[in-house]
C-alpha cells in the first residue's frame, strides 16, 4: 500500500457489492483478481480515519495493493475488485483527499505521542451489477467521484448460493459458504469496488494506492473492516479513531489484540476539538453526517500497528473488529463534560 497512487481522472472504479469472507483459495480476500489471470494480489498497508458518535460511523479508508505474477510472463489483470464490509448499508458516500492521512497524522502526533514508535511503511504513497436473484437484495446504485457503488446484501436460506452466483457472474472468485456465514448471519452489506486501468492502459498497475473512500453508516460500536482480509498477506495499519465516548481499552482488548496493537506508545483518549482539525480533515468532516454536532469535542486514539495478520491470523477470527466505548455520563471525556464536573465540584 504505498506505491504510486492511481490517478483519479484516468482510472474508473465501479463499485458492485457482495457478502463474503476469506476462503481456502488465495483469491478470496478483501481484494480479488479475476479467475483467468495467474497472479496474486495482496496489501502492504491500510490507512483509515474513523469517527463514531451514538449509532453513526464515518469511515475514511485507503488501501495500497500489490499484484505479483505466479508464473513467469503472467499478465497483469485488466481489473480487480476491492471489497469493503459494513454492518449496515451506507447512506452517504464521498471521496477523500489522498493526503488526508499524512496531514491528520502530522497534526495528531504531537498531541498523542509519548515516544516515537519504530518506523512505519505508511508514510507518503508512491505515487456491473446483475438483476436481483433469490437471496440477494440490491439497493439503488450510487455514483460518487470515480466510484459507482451498488450495495448488495445476502439474506435468507438461499443467500449463500445466490451470492456466489452473483460473484461468479461478475468474474470474481466464488467464496466458501462456511466462511461467508458470519456476514450473512449478521446482515452485513459488502461493497465491491471494481478497479479498471486508465484509458491508455490495458492492465491495472502492479502496485498503487487507491483513492480513499468515505462511508457513512449505522454502527452501535466503532467498526473496522478486517475479517475479509485474511488472504491479503501481512500488512501495516494506521488507524486514527475519533469517538464521542472514550475508547474502552479493557473491553476492546480482543479487538486490539487482533490488530497486534500494544498500549503505551500513545496517550489515550486525548480530547481534541473539531474546530482545530487540519484543513483536509476538516473538509472531510464537513461532508460527514456528524458535522452538525453541537459539541465539538472528540476523544482521539491513534492505533498504528505493524504486521497485521501475523501471529493472531485473521483466518482464525470468529468475528470482525468492533471496539468498545465507555458507557454512561463518565464515558464522555471532553470539554463540555469537564465543565459540568468542575461546576458540580464547586457546588
Amino acid at each position: 500500500m504505498k506505491t504510486r497512487p492511481v490517478s483519479l481522472p484516468s482510472t474508473l472504479l465501479s463499485l458492485a457489492a457482495a457478502v463474503s469472507v476469506a476462503v481456502p483459495a488465495p483469491l478470496s480476500a478483501c481484494c480479488m483478481v479475476p479467475l483467468d489471470y495467474d497472479v496474486a494480489i495482496s496489501q502492504t498497508g491500510q490507512k483509515a480515519i474513523l469517527f463514531h458518535s451514538g449509532d453513526r460511523e464515518e469511515l475514511i479508508l485507503r488501501i495500497n495493493y500489490q499484484i505479483e505474477a505466479k508464473t513467469k510472463g503472467a499478465k497483469m489483470p485488466d481489473h480487480f475488485a476491492w471489497i469493503i464490509t459494513v454492518p449496515n448499508e451506507p447512506d452517504h458516500y464521498e471521496i477523500a483527499d489522498p493526503e488526508i492521512f499524512d496531514a491528520t497524522w502530522d497534526w495528531a502526533r504531537p498531541l498523542v505521542r509519548k515516544h516515537e514508535p519504530r518506523s512505519f511503511g505508511l508514510k507518503a504513497d508512491n505515487a456491473v451489477a446483475l438483476p436481483a436473484a433469490g437471496g440477494i437484495v440490491l439497493s439503488e446504485a450510487v455514483e460518487v467521484g470515480p466510484y459507482k457503488i451498488q450495495p448488495v446484501r445476502a439474506v435468507g436460506a438461499n443467500a449463500l448460493s445466490a451470492l456466489n452466483e452473483w460473484l461468479v457472474a461478475n468474474e470474481f472468485p466464488a467464496e466458501d459458504p462456511a466462511h461467508m456465514a458470519y456476514f450473512v448471519d449478521n446482515n452485513f452489506t459488502f461493497l465491491c469496488i471494481k478497479v479498471l486501468p486508465s484509458a491508455d492502459e490495458s492492465a491495472v498497475p502492479s502496485s498503487a494506492g487507491l483513492p480513499p473512500v468515505q462511508l457513512s453508516f449505522k454502527s452501535e460500536e466503532p467498526y473496522y473492516p478486517l475479517r475479509f482480509s485474511s488472504r491479503q498477506g501481512v500488512f501495516d495499519l494506521s488507524l486514527m479513531v475519533f469517538t464521542k465516548k472514550k475508547l474502552n481499552y479493557k473491553k476492546s482488548s480482543t479487538a486490539l489484540g487482533k490488530i497486534n496493537f500494544t498500549r503505551g506508545t500513545y496517550k489515550e483518549n486525548v480530547t481534541v476539538e473539531s474546530t482545530d482539525f487540519p484543513d483536509l480533515l476538516a473538509k472531510a468532516f464537513g461532508k460527514s453526517k456528524l458535522k452538525d454536532a453541537k459539541d465539538t469535542a472528540w476523544n482521539l486514539n491513534v492505533l498504528r500497528t505493524k504486521n497485521v495478520n501475523q501471529g493472531n491470523t485473521i483466518a482464525s477470527w470468529k468475528e470482525d473488529v468492533f471496539f468498545s466505548t465507555q458507557k454512561g455520563f463518565f464515558g464522555n471525556v471532553n470539554r463540555a463534560g469537564a465543565e459540568v464536573l468542575a461546576a458540580a465540584a464547586v457546588r
